[in-house]
């Protein structure tokens, strides 16, 4: 009976380490020297990969480029979801949080590259929106093939993962203190701010971590809302490896972005731990 519970995890334990396996061989590749004019591989193992991408300009500016854009579709996503995860969580118009739910549905239900392609339709040179503005003789703006509409892309598939994150810990926050706040004369702004915002943020961390997550590890819009002008690690990981098929060197630079990745997601979760204890304390 007491092994029921560890049997109940062995599928899950397995995937994982059929994952980590995988990483594992793909990381040892990384210690490897390319056999020039093959995708084959020798030893004896060596740091030269590590080497070589560390003093590669176009790695350390799309680390630091990668690093910027997900920060910036991180921001983004926490300005526009918060909104739509406090209605959720605090709205008593039915209506309002059916139109949320209908909203966060259809981004679920649709495809990454259907979404990628609708962007393209109303972003374009001649899409919608510029369409719209030339028709009121407007100047007309480039919205796709650049950081822009890559950042609309990635901040739209992020903002059903942030909303429902949030939407958790914004439940959790019991409705009697707000109601308290306002029966002692506080404005809605004043319980929002002092109240809400506060004991939301752990969530609001949470959230914004599973966002930066997403947003460093994106592909599908920087590939096609980018048009090969933004270089974020996972474009520019696929891109080196069908140009110069040197297996050892890439894996070294999806190592030291994985490496990167996972110290920026140590320091959001560091963040996260900090805030829950100084909240906890101050409710004490």
């Amino acid at each position: 009976m007491r092994a029921r519970p560890y049997l109940l995890l062995l599928p899950a334990l397995l995937a994982l380490g059929l994952f980590a396996a995988a990483f594992l061989s793909f990381v040892t590749i990384s210690f490897e020297t390319a056999t020039p004019g093959t995708i084959l591989t020798h030893g004896p193992p060596t740091l030269a990969n590590y080497r070589s991408v560390l003093a590669s300009p176009l790695a350390r500016s799309t680390a630091l480029d990668t690093l910027r854009l997900a920060a910036l579709m991180t921001v983004l996503t926490a300005v526009l979801g918060y909104p739509l995860a406090y209605v959720l969580a605090r709205s008593t118009s039915r209506w309002k949080r059916r139109l949320v739910l209908f909203g966060l549905i259809v981004t679920f239900l649709s495809g990454g590259v259907t979404r990628a392609y609708a962007w393209l339709i109303i972003l374009g040179n001649r899409g919608l929106i510029n369409q719209m503005l030339a028709a009121l003789g407007l100047p007309t703006f480039r919205l796709v093939h650049n950081e822009t509409g890559v950042v609309i892309g990635v901040v739209h598939f992020l903002l059903p993962f942030f909303v429902l994150t949030l939407l958790a810990a914004l439940k959790n926050i019991p409705l009697s203190l707000e109601e308290c706040a306002r029966n002692l004369g506080a404005s809605r702004w004043r319980v929002f701010w002092h109240v809400v915002l506060p004991l939301s943020i752990p969530g609001l961390v949470s959230a914004a971590s599973l966002s930066f997550a997403g947003a460093l590890s994106a592909f599908l819009f920087p590939e096609l809302l980018g048009g090969g002008r933004v270089h974020m690690a996972s474009n520019v990981i696929f891109e080196t490896i069908l140009t110069d098929f040197n297996l050892p060197r890439v894996a070294a630079m999806a190592g030291l972005f994985l490496v990167l990745a996972l110290v920026a997601l140590g320091l959001l979760g560091a963040l996260e731990r900090r805030s829950a204890r100084l909240w906890a304390g101050g409710a004490r």
